[in-house]
């Protein structure tokens, strides 16, 4: 699955960072985070100073996704392999390199491609995809063959992948061919 929205951010907690796993937060303070965060975004408890600018739904769905232990692995897992893609405002918005505030609109308004679309190659006994990208790097978007293992394993039929030579990013859509 691709995510489309920072759980962690929306509850006002701190994601695991790709070297510590130990930043797990107890059920309490999960409990306690989606609960203040209900109530800055509820239209009736909101006051004229509450910087809420999640819905509630948004704050129930990521309850829901971090408060179950299988859940919460797999998009953690998810999280610190793809981590420029969830960047968020309180993140700095913009990394010098393209990497803007994450919404559904930035899935949504990605050029969909088909993996058909790559050249295939094979590196060091594994299958590589790359395609051009308009920037003019002749190899820009690389798609590794385990990074296609990885989605499927999560039962996902694309990846998103963005270009070594600039900021623009692409959704891949694959089939897996059995045999």
């Amino acid at each position: 699955m691709a995510y489309t929205k920072d759980y962690y951010h929306i509850l006002g907690l701190r994601a695991p960072s790709p070297g510590s796993l130990s930043n797990r937060h107890p059920a309490a303070e999960l409990r306690r985070a989606y609960r203040n965060a209900l109530l800055a975004a509820h239209p009736d408890k909101k006051t004229a100073t509450s910087k809420g600018s999640h819905s509630v739904d948004d704050v129930r769905e990521a309850f829901r996704i971090l408060q179950s232990a299988a859940s919460r692995a797999q998009y953690d897992n998810w999280l610190l392999r793809n981590p420029h893609v969830l960047a968020t405002e309180s993140q700095g918005g913009d990394d010098g390199a393209g990497v803007h505030t994450s919404s559904q609109d930035f899935l949504l308004g990605l050029e969909l491609l088909d993996l058909s679309d790559f050249e295939e190659h094979e590196v060091a006994d594994e299958a590589e995809w790359t395609r051009a990208c308009r920037c003019g790097d002749d190899k820009g978007f690389r798609i590794r063959e385990d990074d296609l293992v990885d989605a499927e394993q999560r039962g996902e039929k694309e990846v998103l992948v963005g270009c070594g030579g600039c900021s623009l990013w692409v959704r891949v859509a694959f089939d897996v061919e059995e045999g």
